[in-house]
């Protein structure tokens, strides 16, 4: 029987459920319906005839405007359904949820039952959240593909929204707030896995769970109307305040850049950004003719501040800026990689007048700064740039350990565990470390980084605990995260290894490295900032409150490889500056183009556009962002030239287009005037966007 067609009996799970009330708009077919008010805190009621109530692991309850609801802190509370709440669908389905989103996680899951693989992120029926749109996924029948249907917009932050979701067996809709959004055609059956519904996360840890709040989640066992969808809107809005937060607005321009994530062979679809310009910033005249630098490229129209023949870090009314040794405000434009073509005799005559001619291309185009890994003949120009160094502790000590691996973008560690627990590590940091007193009087040096992208996988602790304690190599991580955990557990009824230990346990590891690391680098160099580890893990670090509040003590400014954000998320900025009140550069960054020949682009983190100009005009929103974001202090463009078509490495196979200037050292043009025109005005925008954001 087509349970659709079912009235006055709801089989479920098994049970058979006596008559349904038909008062309310859409109560036909009602599975599930959990709502907040008149909770105790620890068990939601499931009010329609199933009665399949909901344990609260973790969570606050919220008064609304007429209703109750449940707060999530995102370390892992959620809301756990027995597993007779997602029995019994057939082949149709309406599911509906109130939802207030205060940070938008890729993969979040707002609600459904779990696919029994953990690392896939399409459920058997749910709704998550993809690049800040909102996904309704629907796994069918055998021989059957999953479904995801994707809102057309964002989901707005602090602000309720109704998202409903229905399936008849032809076509799949999703609705907003009421209204039809976006729908797909779908045939088979609602596949039944025996997992439970759950609210607020997947399962496992690999997802981020919500930070936000939910009011509450409806379930029917068959497609609702258009008509019942706005009825059923209409019903409950009521209970929540649906005014969005007060936001400036300064009527800024913008145009569509379309993105494919990463590679042309994702699954994703492309998706239409706006996109700020430097020519369409309202009120906004273009002033780079007219910027006084000094030679450090630090700005001379602004006060100067105090000249210690070093770069620091000087907090100036609300923004951070660099002071440099001149003591001038300086914003740090950089390009990373920059290396020689192999043909640089052929193509530039030689090293050296090579290093001439690209050190005078930056400057001209508004760079004032060299990133990661450039070549030591640029220091060696008649008017060399500022520089940064990088210094591989634990990639090195793990190599002389034995216990590395081939890893993406980075240097792999056994299990990803860096030793950092070895007993060896800090003196050996002590002695790899006296080199660093030959650069420390440079007054061109910015600062010091130390090894890129270290290993952070939300289960380190997991990972740690699972090495072999009979090996000496790994003994040391797992008696240290074994003697850890066993402290936190004292006291308490669950052994369980919750989120929330997962991301302690990261900052616990991170701490040990970073006191060990920084304490040796300012033994022999007292005076250069220290820049951190370049950091790039979504989960685990940029969302991990303990993470940011441990590497406070120890880090002058924070380098973040800042991958998958069209720009600076402004609210994630601020929440990292409440936690550390530490400036942040954004020490990689790119996007690539389908134009450029022969390159595959399906290796390495940033987006995928259709053509240089889409690139050109991205850099130009991402600059615009990092300027107007008071706790950045500069970005470094990843990178000086494409990877070869002939690459056979992990991050770069079949070649990508990730460079300014092409394999050979010639320069896309659309991207490096782009970047030319937003980077010469660095300052006069910064005085702008403060001004204009104070009134």
């Amino acid at each position: 029987m087509n349970i659709s067609h079912m009235v006055g009996r709801l089989l479920l799970g098994g049970l058979l459920v006596g008559r349904v009330a038909l008062a309310a708009p859409g109560e036909r077919g009602l599975a599930g319906l959990w709502s907040f008010a008149g909770c105790d805190g620890k068990v939601v009621r499931d009010q329609s005839p199933a009665h399949n109530d909901g344990v609260i692991v973790e969570g606050r309850l919220c008064a609304e405007r007429a209703t109750t609801s449940l707060a999530f802190d995102g370390l892992g509370g959620h809301v756990v359904l027995p597993p007779k709440a997602g029995a019994g669908f057939s082949n149709a389905l309406t599911a509906a949820i109130w939802v207030r989103a205060d940070v938008l996680r890729n993969n979040t899951v707002l609600f459904g039952i779990p696919h029994t693989n953990m690392g896939w992120t399409t459920p058997m029926f749910g709704m998550y959240i993809s690049g800040r749109h909102a996904i309704f996924g629907l796994w069918g029948s055998r021989n059957v593909s999953k479904l995801l249907v994707e809102s057309s917009g964002e989901l707005p932050l602090k602000t309720w929204t109704w998202l409903a979701a229905s399936f008849d067996g032809a076509n799949v809709r999703l609705y907003v707030n009421g209204k039809l959004d976006s729908e797909r055609p779908h045939a088979g059956t609602i596949v039944n896995n025996g997992q439970p519904l759950i609210i607020g996360k997947g399962l496992g840890h690999l997802k981020p769970a919500l930070h936000g709040r939910v009011g509450e989640l409806r379930l029917y066992s068959r497609c609702l109307t258009p008509e019942e969808i706005g009825a059923l809107f209409a019903q409950t809005s009521a209970g929540y305040d649906l005014a969005a937060p007060a936001q400036k607005k300064f009527n800024d321009g913008t145009v569509i850049v379309e993105t494919h994530n990463s590679s042309p062979n994702d699954s994703s679809p492309w998706r239409k950004n706006p996109t700020r310009l430097l020519e369409q910033l309202a009120g906004y005249t273009p002033r780079a003719e007219s910027v006084k630098r000094d030679r450090y490229g630090g700005w001379l129209g602004a006060p100067a501040e105090q000249a210690t023949g070093v770069f620091r870090i000087q907090k100036i009314g609300d923004r951070s800026w660099l002071i440099d040794p001149d003591g001038h405000r300086y914003f740090n434009i950089g390009m990373n990689t920059v290396q020689e073509p192999p043909k640089v005799e052929k193509l530039f005559g030689s090293g050296e007048k090579w290093a001439e001619t690209v050190t005078g291309q930056l400057r001209e185009a508004g760079f004032n700064g060299l990133g990661n890994g450039h070549s030591p003949r640029l220091n060696k120009v008649a008017n060399p740039l500022v520089w940064v160094l990088r210094k591989n502790f634990m990639f090195t000590f793990a190599k002389e350990l034995g216990v590395t691996e081939p890893a993406s973008g980075t240097l792999g560690f056994f299990n990803k565990c860096m030793p950092v627990f070895h007993p060896d590590f800090e003196a050996f940091c002590d002695r790899f470390g006296r080199d660093l007193a030959d650069t420390a009087n440079d007054p061109l040096l910015l600062g010091i980084m130390t090894d890129n992208e270290l290993q952070c996988p939300v289960d380190l602790l997991d990972r740690h605990l699972a090495l072999d304690a009979a090996n000496p190599k790994f003994k040391p991580g797992h008696d240290a995260a074994a003697a850890w955990l066993a402290a936190r557990r004292q006291g308490r009824a669950s052994q369980e290894i919750t989120q929330r230990d997962r991301y302690e346990f990261i900052a616990f590891a991170f701490e040990r490295y970073y006191r060990i690391v920084s304490r040796t680098i300012r033994k022999y160099d007292a005076h250069h900032l220290y820049l951190g580890s370049r950091i790039n893990y979504h989960q685990g670090q940029f969302d991990n409150p303990f993470f940011w509040k441990m590497l406070a003590p120890y880090h002058d400014v924070v380098s973040v490889n800042y991958y998958h954000y069209w720009g600076a998320d402004a609210q994630q900025l601020a929440q990292w500056a409440a936690w550390a009140d530490r400036p942040v550069i954004f020490t990689e960054w790119y996007a690539k183009a389908e134009d450029a020949p022969g390159l595959a682009n399906t290796h390495g983190a940033g987006w995928l556009v259709h053509t240089q100009e889409d690139r050109a005009r991205y850099y130009q929103h991402f600059a615009l962002a990092a300027f107007e974001t008071k706790n950045v202090v500069g970005f470094h463009w990843f990178k000086y030239r494409d990877d070869p078509q002939e690459s056979k490495a992990l991050d770069a196979a079949g070649g990508a287009n990730k460079g300014m200037f092409d394999f050979d050292g010639q320069a896309y043009q659309p991207l490096l005037q782009r970047a030319r025109a937003i980077n010469r005005e660095a300052y006069p925008l910064i005085e702008f966007f403060d001004a204009r954001n104070q009134k």
